[in-house]
């Protein structure tokens, strides 16, 4: 029998935002309460960061963040991640890419695509990643005057071995088609039923108090002045 989930689209959202709804939905939540996941775009650079994980995501990248109870998610620790980047594995692979795990990322050919950082919170797991489509133009992401062209430039092609971009493969789907074949996806992998939903007075409470905090717990609010990459990665 298929378990009940939420489905919320937060739709473009600034970090300290994102953060505060991830945090805040999760401390609200009872034990045996049903599975949330988040699906927004990303208004500017954002940074989630646990322990020694990093997730980075890239102005305008569509980020995904589960929201499961720590029943319902692995046991051990080590293998969140993982669990959250599945139905994203097979999402890429819906639409041509030849996407796969490595530990805690997802690889195209060899080169790192998306990463994904998760974290305990009251009785859930928050549990967060991104779908990058392309590298904006070089530098857009630093500040204007921070480094100069010539070096922009050479960091560029030092990240582009390690890390790919959908771009590079195939032409990235419209977001409700994406966002579509990762429910979907969501849906099959885990045995959940999705019902579009909206946080409660009560969730709406526990996000401001942690809007009001300044940050969620284990993560920092805001990407930092100047980024390195666009991109997911693990640290």
């Amino acid at each position: 029998m298929a378990r009940c989930a939420r489905w919320i689209r937060l739709g473009l959202i600034e970090p300290l935002d994102l953060h505060a709804s991830c945090a805040g939905l999760a401390a609200a939540q009872p034990r045996r309460a049903a599975p949330i996941v988040l699906w927004a775009q990303a208004k500017t650079p954002l940074l989630f960061a646990h322990e020694r994980r990093l997730a980075w995501v890239e102005k305008n990248q569509y980020v995904y963040a589960i929201v499961a109870p720590a029943l319902v998610v692995p046991g051990r620790a080590a293998r969140w991640a993982s669990w959250a980047l599945s139905p994203a594995v097979a999402t890429y692979r819906d639409f041509g890419l030849r996407a796969y795990l490595s530990g805690a990322e997802i690889r195209l050919q060899g080169r790192t695509v998306a990463g994904c950082t998760a974290a305990a919170i009251g009785e859930c797991v928050v549990m967060a990643s991104s779908f990058l489509f392309k590298f904006p133009a070089t530098g857009s992401s630093a500040r204007r005057g921070s480094a100069s062209p010539d070096f922009r430039a050479w960091m560029r092609e030092g990240l582009a071995l390690a890390i790919s971009e959908w771009a590079g493969h195939a032409d990235g789907p419209a977001e409700r088609a994406l966002e579509a074949a990762f429910r979907t996806r969501v849906e099959a992998q885990y045995g959940w039923q999705f019902e579009s939903s909206w946080p409660s007075a009560l969730e709406r409470r526990s996000i401001e108090a942690a809007r009001a905090s300044g940050f969620a717990p284990g993560s920092s609010p805001r990407a930092p002045e100047t980024t390195i990459s666009q991109v997911d990665f693990a640290g």
